[in-house]
C-alpha cells in the first residue's frame, strides 16, 4: 500500500472507531449493525482494495455457514461451531477495523499513541502487537507447509493433538521474533528518555473528523433505540 493510501485515515481515528464499535456492537439493532458493517467495508476499500475483497469473501462464507447450520440439529460440537460463527459475524465490523489498523507501520502507530501522552512502554507494546498480527498468519502458513512436507495433516478426531502441532512451533516462532525485536528496539534507542518526534504528519483531517462523527452517530442511534 502506498504512503498516501496508508494515511487516508490516521491510526487514532481507527482506534476511536474501534472503541465505539466495541461499546455498542452487542447492543445495537440489526439496522445499525448492517450500516456499521457497510461503513467499515467502505473504509477498508479506500485503504486496501485487495484486502476488502478477502474480507467480503470471508464474511459471505461465514454468513452462508450460519444459514446452512440453521437447518441442522444444533447440538454438541455443531452447536459450538454455530455459536462461534455467530460471535465472529457479530464482531465482523471490528475485525474489519483491525484489518485497517494493521496496514499502518509501527512508526505511525507509535507516534499516534505518543500524541495521546501514553507511556512509552505501552505505545511500543501495543504497536508491535498490532503490527505483528499479520505476521503470525504467515507463521501459521509456514507451519502448515512444514507439516504438509512431513505428510502430517489436521485430524478433526484428535483436535488437541492437532492443535499442539501448530501451537508448539508458533511459540518457538514467537520467542525468535521477540529476540529479534528486542535487538532492534535497543539498536534504535527506543527506551532512551527524551522527547520523541516523528516526520509523519498525524494531525487529523476532515476525513478523520467525519469518521469519528459517524461513530458518534452510531452511538446516538443505539442509545435512542434502547430508550
Amino acid at each position: 500500500m502506498n504512503f498516501e493510501n496508508r494515511l487516508f485515515l490516521k491510526p487514532i481515528t481507527i482506534g476511536v472507531l474501534m472503541i465505539i464499535y466495541t461499546s455498542i456492537l452487542f447492543f445495537s439493532e440489526m439496522l445499525v449493525y448492517w450500516v456499521m458493517t457497510l461503513f467499515s467495508f467502505i473504509l477498508l476499500f479506500f485503504v486496501n482494495r485487495k484486502k476488502t475483497f478477502s474480507f467480503i469473501t470471508a464474511y459471505m462464507l461465514l454468513f452462508a455457514l450460519i444459514r446452512i447450520m440453521n437447518f441442522l440439529t444444533l447440538s454438541g460440537w455443531i452447536g459450538s461451531v454455530y455459536t462461534m460463527a455467530l460471535i465472529v459475524v457479530k464482531l465482523f465490523p471490528l475485525w474489519i477495523l483491525v484489518g485497517i489498523i494493521t496496514e499502518f507501520n509501527t512508526s505511525e502507530i507509535i507516534a499516534s499513541l505518543r500524541k495521546l501522552k501514553l507511556p512509552n512502554n505501552l505505545c511500543v507494546g501495543v504497536s508491535i502487537f498490532i503490527r505483528f498480527i499479520p505476521e503470525y498468519r504467515n507463521y501459521l502458513k509456514e507451519i502448515k507447509e512444514g507439516l504438509k512436507v512431513r505428510n502430517i495433516s489436521f485430524n478433526i478426531l484428535k483436535p488437541l493433538q492437532s492443535f499442539e502441532m501448530y501451537l508448539v512451533p508458533l511459540i518457538y516462532k514467537a520467542f525468535d521474533t521477540a529476540n529479534i525485536l528486542t535487538c532492534s528496539l535497543i539498536t534504535k534507542g527506543i527506551e532512551f528518555d527524551c522527547e520523541k518526534t516523528s516526520y509523519i504528519d498525524l494531525s487529523l483531517t476532515w476525513r478523520d473528523y467525519a469518521v469519528i462523527m459517524a461513530g458518534m452517530v452510531f452511538i446516538g442511534i443505539t442509545v435512542w433505540e434502547k430508550l
